[in-house]
């Protein structure tokens, strides 16, 4: 009887101990890209798969959101200690509930601040340590450890040059090699590991339908992925072209990634972390009509002084609005335009030059402009028309992007007071996936496009890319651009190693530019090369100096880039190569999470 009578007591005091603690579905999205909410402590029983995973916290989120309530009749006392590194980096985490107190009986929302100095760029280790107090003797008392990884940059707010993005040096003779030149490297542990925590997730979680489809916040990949060096080959597996066979792979000793914050240097001796493979010559390119989703027509190839002449329609056709872009002496206006025998206009983007433009301007501007006349497809921009009144500034009509220019929309998305968008992974592949396929019909029409980059891109309504021409870029992005003493105004850090030093063009140096496009996605639109002088690039690329690996990039995610930037231009993969990749990488997001 006394032994029974203190087990139904224990039983009533776990019950009056019990309390919730969770993150809401937003912060669940912002921090790991998932339609969820996710319980610490559901009914009092701690998930412990969840507490013991690392949560990255990106540089734009400054604030962590918890929610609690106690399950008993009374509160529950609780205390918070916090614990972290680099406080040159990030002041002490502020909390906007008293440090010790009572878990209330209502559902409570509370805040921890994390703000940044701006004074340098570092990866913050933060502990949050909840102690949770029991009423009863026989009841041990509660101890939570949240572990976060905050990233903070060096002044990312202010107007000050774009943080520091510094290289790693490549292996010369893995870039030149033909037996090294597609690299595939999964973190096969961390992938199991991701798959276990997504499992524990499932019990904790609620919207289950839905959670499959969502995919990991860019930060939580590179967490991911960062957790364990250990490597996987995926074989060749009659879906893909992409992957080479086992035995045609070099696996030279592992070493951790280096640090995006310090110039990195790859040994000679083969001590890095890639895997090299060389892919299959045509296999990939099965699914290239597919991507296209174009019918692969060769439309016929005209000079731009006929090109110009086949868009002319008359001035009174075109209205021009609101001034949206402009330059030294390009400007880019929102306006109207209305087709002969048409009653209603509709919205585009009109680009024109100022009087002040010299002819040899204008004739660039016209030839640039009017480059992609005639081409259908759903990722292409095309010229609508044109207008060559004499003695007025030429213009060139282009059909309206909700979101304009792909580079200001990426800044916006991580400068505070822009377009607030919670860009994640699956996103951000999607858009490189976009700009591939658009790379793809190109070709097949004989184009190469020579200045692959976001700022010749833009976006609509539903995040979908469209790549454009380059005309006016030189002049609205001039940073972009330098002259190299040949009064040739070229994108430098874009270009590949033949075309910067050469002026050789071909589908292979838009391939090259395409991975600094990919690394421009992930660091939502950072300066490549930002430590670099534009005349020692050529030295630099040369010497195996590449982009090193952003701070919230997934491994394989880095891996296409870097077979994009192979020193051989016959060593680099094809854009349908490129295409199975992305689209592997895709639905693993998406299978994984």
């Amino acid at each position: 009887m006394v032994l029974s009578a203190l087990l139904l007591l224990a039983c009533l005091l776990q019950v009056t101990a019990k309390f919730n603690l969770f993150i809401s579905q937003d912060e669940v999205r912002k921090l790991l890209g998932l339609s969820s909410e996710l319980f610490y402590v559901r009914d009092g029983v701690v998930n412990t798969y969840a507490m013991n995973f690392v949560v990255p916290v990106p540089a734009n989120i400054t604030a962590l959101h918890f929610s609690w309530q106690s399950l008993g009749r009374n509160p529950l006392p609780y205390v918070w200690l916090v614990e972290y590194n680099n406080r040159d980096a990030m002041l002490e985490p502020l909390f906007n509930i008293t440090p010790r107190g009572v878990i209330p009986t209502q559902v409570q929302t509370f805040s921890v601040s994390l703000p940044c100095t701006g004074i340098r760029s570092a990866e913050v280790k933060i502990i949050l340590q909840l102690n949770v107090t029991s009423y009863s003797r026989i009841q041990n008392d509660t101890s939570l450890l949240f572990r976060r990884n905050k990233i903070c940059l060096r002044e990312y707010y202010d107007t000050e040059p774009s943080p520091r993005n510094d290289s790693i040096r490549l292996d010369p003779d893995t870039l030149t090699s033909t037996n090294a030149t597609f690299y595939v490297a999964v973190t096969c542990a961390c992938v199991i590991s991701v798959c276990v925590i997504a499992v524990s997730f499932l019990s904790y979680v609620r919207n289950t339908k839905s959670r499959t489809q969502d995919s990991l916040h860019t930060s939580y990949t590179s967490g991911a992925y960062a957790g364990n060096p250990n490597v996987f080959i995926r074989l060749n597996s009659g879906l893909s072209g992409s992957y080479a066979t086992i035995a045609s792979c070099h696996k030279p000793p592992l070493t951790p990634t280096p640090s995006p914050y310090a110039t990195s240097y790859v040994a000679t001796d083969g001590s890095t972390h890639h895997v090299y493979c060389k892919p299959a010559s045509t296999r990939g390119s099965s699914r290239v009509s597919y991507y296209a989703s174009s019918p692969l027509i060769q439309v016929p190839q005209l000079e731009p002084a006929d090109r110009v002449r086949k868009l002319n329609v008359p001035r009174r056709n075109i209205l021009t609005k609101k001034l949206l872009q402009e330059g030294t002496f390009g400007r880019v206006y929102r306006g109207n335009y209305l087709r002969e025998g048409e009653i209603h206009s509709q919205d585009v983007i009109v680009k024109t030059v100022s009087d002040e433009a010299s002819m040899l301007q204008v004739s660039m501007f016209l030839s640039e402009g009017t480059l992609m006349y005639g081409l259908i497809h759903k990722h292409i921009l095309p010229v609508l028309a044109a207008n060559t009144d004499p003695c007025l500034p030429p213009l060139l009509v282009y059909p309206s992007a909700a979101h304009g220019n792909l580079k200001r929309f990426l800044s916006s998305c991580r400068t505070r007071g822009g377009e607030h968008y919670t860009i994640i992974t699956q996103d951000l592949v999607e858009m490189a996936t976009q700009v591939a396929t658009a790379a793809v019909y190109l070709h097949t029409q004989r184009i190469w496009h020579r200045d692959l980059a976001t700022r010749n891109c833009v976006v609509d309504e539903k995040l979908q890319v469209k790549v454009t021409d380059s005309a006016l870029s030189r002049d609205l992005y001039p940073a972009d651009y330098h002259c190299l003493g040949d009064n040739e105004n070229r994108p430098v850090k874009w270009l590949a190693y033949e075309a910067l030093v050469h002026r050789s063009f071909s589908a292979a140096s838009d391939v090259w530019a395409f991975g600094v496009v990919l690394w421009e996605l992930i660091t939502l639109a950072q300066d490549p090369y930002s430590e670099v002088d534009p005349f020692e690039m050529a030295d630099y690329l040369r010497d195996g100096y590449r982009l090193s690996q952003p701070l919230n990039c997934p491994d394989q995610l880095f891996e296409i880039m870097t077979c994009c930037w192979i020193l051989e231009p016959e060593n680099r993969p094809s854009f349908s190569q490129l295409l199975d990749c992305l689209y592997d990488f895709s639905n693993a997001l998406g299978r994984y999470i």
